[in-house]
């Protein structure tokens, strides 16, 4: 213990891993990697009062999983240290989402441990996760062509849940601190299949590697870590995109994205699925790269478990739906339009000033009888455009606007007391309306936000 749990501590202390009153939930299969870990998150017991937790999730993918299972138990009743279990049929679920058996049971195992983490305050889960293995990821990752998150999987801490204390050990690290203080760890028989990657690239790749390059395992950390920073900065930078121009939280105008960098178009992408989808279930590359590509889509079935309309430049899910809605306005102010997350404010303007585009207006108050209503169109609504002389449908002028029919409700139409057609937001205002004299003010100003 005298030789690795000094490191341990300085890196639990330099990365503010945990604190005092945390309860630590640390993920144990009985393994030398999660034992140890268990043995250190004991021993900081004395350091940082914390309340530790060991959590076993039994995959029952191995015939020797109750061995296992019962290996588990003995080592944390010895040590003192409460246990929470739970198993479930990995492989039904790996066949029912069409997903590896790897990616199946590491979803299963981190929906468990969250689970056992939300039952207490300040709670962080603990994995045994090495650099080894790190390095094991960042290798399968790369074969399979993945981007900067898959090449920076195992963070050191993801997110304010999710803590990794044993990255600053190797495998042989952890093997040797174990045979040192003769600890007896679960032998995992299946590590030695060399027909599974994740182990022709432990037990063949890796120890090749090392006779050329004995530091690759820690060249590769450092690779990682500077790619998980890169990979944060894009995160944020997609959700602030998002944040700010994303219609009604659900539609997202490609045009608008296609202004950007292609580095980030893919990564406001990606979180945008997440946030339609809930999540990122095997969604790879080559979707993102088809999504980029066929804009002109009607719907976007390459995107698995998720279907979305592709018009007019503008994304958006399948079903989404604008509903009708009428508003009405007895006076001058200012009212918010729910349906579609807007605002429209009208006042009163001595003098005139030129709108600034087809998203405000200007019109004689002489001209204008409240009440006036603001709501979705309809099919029969029609009015002549200034300077226009054609009796046009409204639903025409949004289509000319760029707005795709199933978003049409996102355009609200004006009118005054009697009925007649104002002005459809992104269009001309109508020829009935337009100020005829700089003199016939004072004015009515009406602003779309």
């Amino acid at each position: 213990m005298k030789y690795i749990y000094p490191p341990f501590f300085k890196h639990i202390n330099d990365r503010n891993l945990c604190q005092a009153g945390d309860t630590i939930v640390a993920a144990f299969s009985g393994g030398k990697d999660s034992l140890t870990l268990l043995h250190l998150l004991k021993r900081l017991k004395q350091d940082i009062p914390i309340q530790l937790i060991a959590a076993y999730f039994n995959h029952r993918i191995r015939k020797d999983h109750l061995e296992e299972q019962q290996f588990v138990e003995k080592t944390c009743c010895s040590m003192n240290i409460q246990l929470i279990m739970k198993s479930k049929n990995v492989i039904a679920f790996q066949e029912k989402n069409s997903l590896n058996l790897e990616h199946a049971a590491s979803l299963l195992r981190y929906r468990f441990l969250t689970n056992v983490s939300r039952n207490h305050q300040s709670a962080k889960i603990a994995t045994g996760h090495t650099r080894s293995d790190l390095a094991e990821t960042f290798l399968i990752k790369l074969m399979r062509g993945s981007g900067s998150r898959g090449l920076s999987a195992i963070f050191i801490q993801k997110g304010s849940s999710i803590v990794r204390p044993l990255l600053v050990f190797s495998s042989l690290e952890i093997r040797d601190f174990l045979d040192r203080n003769h600890i007896r760890f679960y032998r995992d028989y299946s590590n030695r299949d060399n027909t599974l990657l994740r182990n022709r690239v432990r037990n063949i790749l890796l120890p090749a590697m090392k006779k050329i390059e004995p530091k690759i395992e820690e060249h590769i950390f450092n690779t990682a870590t500077i790619i998980q920073d890169e990979h944060d900065y894009f995160i944020h930078q997609s959700q602030d995109f998002l944040e700010k121009n994303l219609i009604l939280n659900q539609v997202l105008s490609l045009d608008l994205l296609k202004k950007h960098p292609l580095a980030l178009q893919r990564f406001v992408l990606r979180e945008y699925i997440k946030r339609i989808k809930g999540d990122l279930l095997n969604i790879n590359f080559s979707h993102i790269e088809n999504m980029l590509k066929n804009s002109s889509c009607r719907k976007s079935s390459f995107i698995p478990g998720l279907a979305l309309r592709c018009r007019k430049g503008y994304l958006y899910p399948d079903k989404f739906v604008i509903p009708p809605y009428s508003y009405r306005m007895a006076s001058p102010g200012c009212i918010s339009l729910r349906e579609i997350g807007k605002k429209i404010e009208v006042k009163i303007i001595k003098i005139l000033r030129t709108p600034k585009n087809n998203f405000e207006i200007v019109t004689p108050q002489s001209s204008i009888q409240f009440p006036l209503q603001v709501r979705s169109s309809r099919k029969s609504d029609k009015y002549i455009k200034i300077n226009s002389g054609i009796n046009q449908s409204v639903y025409e002028m949004i289509r000319s606007s760029g707005i795709p029919a199933d978003l049409r409700n996102y355009c609200p139409l004006l009118l005054d007391a009697t009925g007649k057609p104002i002005w459809v937001i992104g269009s001309p205002i109508s020829d009935n309306f337009r100020v005829k004299s700089i003199t016939n003010g004072p004015f009515v100003k009406i602003t779309f936000s």
